[in-house]
């Protein structure tokens, strides 16, 4: 019998665990509260007693960060994940860490049909690289790139492309985009692409309207566009539109000729307020290589295991896994 791995994905709130068969979903799975090093060391020493075992050989975990000297330190929140520490806890000889998105890029050949959602009619090419892009929870944009490899078949590569400048697209994004810039300094795709940019890209149109300061919730501004409220109809539309247009230049810049796959909850929890045309029109808006991007796939992923599913695949492999 195959022995099982322990899995976890934190994100600086929760952590979930799983029990796998490498190449598997989990058999068992688990959804903690973690915000601290302590509760992830007492989650996992949870979850091993409700499995019945007090430890096991193999455990690879991925949170959203880079893994930098033994450690993945969170981007956005100060939990860090510690290679030292996590052995300990969970005891395992071999454990690995890795970024959340190299997790969801390796997931991407596993992926079941009725997970996807397709943006168009485009379908994949057989051993060209795939992307991964998405605001999983709404916090951040992670990004990542999967490579053929004919030697063990992928490779999956982590990226901080979330974080590279936002373009407008015309002049009345450029406006947003100045009035973004005086509030943070510095605009990137991350600072529109998550429950912040929802926020802050309605309070923007509002001002631009002569309207007062006003920083509402996230679900307040869905509230309101799904009450036909125009400046919020308008702030889902702009976003729609830089999510075509970033997923169309991760495309460009991977090669991703297999496709861009969108993982996010969140963003499919706008429902029809993600416009799937605008973001469709935008990903292929390239200019001279419009005919390119037309061939590329375009995925909204929703399942929320996908994180898990790829450090299942990332464990057949008994290689290390670099971060």
């Amino acid at each position: 019998m195959t022995e099982q791995v322990l899995i976890g994905e934190a994100d600086g709130q929760s952590l979930i665990l799983g029990l796998v068969t490498p190449g598997a979903l989990p058999s068992m799975r688990g959804v903690y509260p973690c915000a601290t090093e302590e509760a992830l060391a007492a989650a996992i020493g949870d979850f091993l007693f409700e499995a019945g075992i007090t430890g096991v050989s193999r455990a690879a975990f991925c949170a959203p960060g880079p893994v930098i000297q033994g450690g993945l330190k969170l981007t956005r929140h100060p939990l860090r994940l510690n290679h030292d520490h996590l052995a300990a806890a969970t005891g395992a000889h071999s454990l690995q860490l890795v970024n959340n998105f190299m997790a969801r890029a390796a997931a991407m050949p596993l992926l079941p049909e009725d997970w996807l959602e397709a943006i168009g009619a485009a379908r994949p090419r057989q051993q060209a690289p795939a992307a991964a892009m998405g605001p999983v929870t709404g916090e951040g944009l992670g990004m990542a790139v999967l490579n053929p490899d004919g030697f063990v078949g992928w490779s999956a590569s982590p990226g901080e492309g979330g974080h590279a400048d936002l373009a407008a697209g015309n002049d009345h994004e450029a406006e947003i985009v100045a009035i973004l810039r005086r509030q943070h300094g510095y605009v990137s795709s991350e600072t529109v692409l998550t429950i912040d940019g929802v926020r802050d890209v309605h309070r923007a149109l509002t001002l631009l309207a002569g309207g007062p300061e006003v920083r509402m919730g996230w679900e307040e501004v869905r509230t309101l566009a799904e009450a036909g409220d125009p400046a919020a109809g308008e702030t889902f539309r702009l976003l729609s539109g830089w999510l075509g247009a970033v997923a169309g230049d991760l495309a460009l810049i991977a090669g991703a000729r297999s496709g861009v796959f969108v993982f996010s909850p969140f963003l499919a929890s706008w429902g029809p307020l993600l416009d799937r045309t605008i973001v469709r029109a935008r990903f292929e808006a390239k200019n001279r290589m419009a005919a390119y991007l037309a061939d590329v796939p375009l995925y909204l992923v929703t399942a929320p295991d996908c994180g898990l599913l790829g450090l299942s695949a990332l464990c057949q492999s008994n290689g290390p896994l670099a971060g």
